[in-house]
């Protein structure tokens, strides 16, 4: 098997539960509150780790509690990791998750997760050129994120950009993209809501010098598209109980799906079965799906 580096955010989830969505002024009470540990980074990379594949992770953590508990976490699953200790707060998120609709609202404090530098990449790039495919989003600066995609390409990686949560792209980050996988509102953001369709929108974002755009549609599946082909993968049909981990879950489930030598239309069929027993639970990390559950 191909080995995996994931780069990116840790946090603490901290969600509440809601039938009733607070509005200004009022004090609404919850159905139930539920801590975790998430973030774009871990939760991709605890995804593609719990369904068997070779990764290693890289992220920041501050020098208070939770960023005590995220390490215990990683070290007691067993996941190589490599964690930048900062004199500043562990990253933390705040969710209100709707329990009538499954659709979540999130107000994030980055802390440790925006400090991580060009420089920082540099000083673990021998650890992306051990590895076959880079899986990285945006919860970390563009600076870094783009240095690791720089050095990852120039070293044969395949690079897989989650463009989460939308931040404005330098134009040169494209070349260094394998495939481009947002959601279908992220989308949207991206090419500015200039077309109809998500085929044009994902044609327009191909002329940047992408390769692979992947769309991920929620409970619409996911669309493939390159300048030869477009492929519509269906979903797989539930019952949403909690959104908060499907995105992660189907990166990380591609990536594993890629570094088993699977082709790109069955990665997706792979990605979509995974992240559809993801929204069947509560939480990010653990409602992620374990090989034995397939």
């Amino acid at each position: 098997m191909k080995k995996i580096i994931v780069i990116g955010s840790v946090n603490i989830d901290n969600v509440i539960y809601t039938k009733v969505m607070p509005s200004g002024g009022i004090t609404t009470e919850g159905e139930s509150f539920l801590s975790n540990i998430g973030g774009k980074g871990a939760n991709q990379a605890c995804a593609a780790f719990f369904l068997g594949a070779d990764v290693r992770y890289y992220g920041a953590i501050g020098k208070d509690d939770n960023g005590k508990r995220i390490k215990n976490f990683l070290a007691d699953i067993g996941m190589e990791e490599h964690l930048m200790e900062l004199d500043t707060s562990t990253g933390v998120a705040s969710i209100t998750l709707d329990i009538n609709t499954g659709e979540n609202y999130i107000l994030c404090v980055p802390g440790a997760n925006k400090m991580i530098s060009k420089e920082d990449i540099r000083s673990i790039e021998d650890k992306i050129k051990a590895c076959d495919i880079l899986l990285i989003q945006l919860e970390t600066p563009m600076e870094a994120v783009l240095e690791a995609l720089k050095i990852a390409k120039a070293n044969g990686l395949t690079t897989i950009l989650n463009p989460a949560p939308c931040n404005k792209l330098p134009e040169e980050i494209y070349q260094y993209c394998d495939f481009f996988i947002p959601n279908e509102h992220e989308l949207d953001t991206y090419v500015e809501h200039r077309f109809n369709t998500y085929e044009e929108k994902a044609k327009y974002m191909l002329n940047k010098g992408l390769k692979h755009v992947i769309v991920t549609l929620g409970s619409k599946g996911s669309l493939y598209v390159s300048k030869e082909k477009v492929v519509h993968v269906a979903p797989h049909k539930v019952h949403a109980v909690d959104t908060t981990g499907a995105g992660d879950s189907y990166l990380g489930a591609f990536a594993t799906a890629l570094a088993e030598g699977k082709e790109i239309e069955e990665a997706m069929n792979f990605a979509s079965k995974c992240s559809s027993i993801t929204v069947t639970k509560k939480g990010a990390i653990s409602s992620l799906p374990h090989k034995e559950d397939l």
